[in-house]
């Protein structure tokens, strides 16, 4: 459209060129119309970026549009991940076992706890041989293991002639090797030593800052400490120095916490 408009000013330049011919200054007069074509073709080309705004605008208005669209569609589409479930924590709690229990014998085999023998604090005494006893909780984990033999009066023998365990519904209680192993319930009282089996702290001595220590022995036990369930907080070697055991030690100990004594004959718990 422009370009035509071009030719038809130029057209009337060259006819006016010819009108004028015979005017006293022909070339005033063709130097108008050619000023009057240029002014046009400037107005035209201000024009243009006028054009391309709009243009602009429009383009950026469809992509507004289109984004606020998809926003849209996403929010409405959008599944939320569904919040997972934090398995709870099962802490160890013998409180409701605490001086409970009846008198029982039980000879080797597989027994059930509330079944073959009630639920509740016991110390378990072999008089005669040696074997072993297991204790699993409901989940099939191994509480305690003790390897016993009858009393004696060896204080430093390797295998106790009792242990104090509990015992809880659903608990299965193994014995091997053994044919009489005496149950009598434990009435809980402060104690200063720890003979093998499970111990509380805060019903059997007081939280706090303890100095451990015991005879060295030939045999390699352990101390261990528990609070949850399936975890031990913390584990000491002990007894045999010459499979990496100990003597001696400082540790604190916290209410509610799960002492089990294993392998050795006792520790000796002093206060700081």
């Amino acid at each position: 459209m422009k370009n035509k408009k071009k030719s038809a000013n130029l057209a009337a330049i060259v006819l006016t060129g010819a009108i004028l011919g015979g005017c006293s200054n022909p070339f005033d007069a063709i130097a108008d119309v050619i000023n009057s074509v240029i002014s046009e073709d400037t107005e035209d080309v201000a024009s243009e970026p006028a054009d391309t705004a709009e243009t602009t605008d429009s383009d950026t208005s469809g992509i507004v549009e289109e984004t606020t669209t998809e926003e849209s569609i996403t929010d409405d589409n959008v599944t939320e991940a569904p919040e997972t479930e934090t398995d709870e924590v099962e802490t160890l709690d013998y409180s409701h076992l605490m001086n409970q229990g009846e008198a029982t014998t039980l000879g080797e085999g597989t027994f059930t706890v509330g079944e073959d023998i009630p639920i509740g604090r016991y110390r378990a005494t072999v008089t005669e041989g040696y074997g072993n006893l297991f204790i699993y909780d409901e989940a099939e984990r191994m509480t305690l293991s003790a390897t016993m033999s009858e009393v004696s009066d060896d204080s430093n023998q390797s295998r106790p002639g009792e242990v104090v365990i509990f015992l809880d519904e659903g608990h299965e209680l193994e014995i091997t090797g053994i044919d009489d192993v005496d149950f009598t319930p434990y009435e809980t009282d402060e104690v200063t030593e720890l003979s093998p089996g499970q111990w509380v702290v805060g019903e059997d001595f007081p939280a706090g800052l303890y100095d451990i220590s015991l005879e060295e022995s030939e045999t390699l036990g352990y101390l261990k400490v528990n609070v949850i369930k399936d975890y031990e907080k913390s584990r000491f070697a002990l007894g045999s120095l010459a499979y990496g055991g100990t003597t001696e030690f400082t540790t604190a100990f916290e209410t509610g916490e799960v002492i089990t004594i294993e392998w050795v004959p006792k520790v000796v718990l002093t206060e700081r």
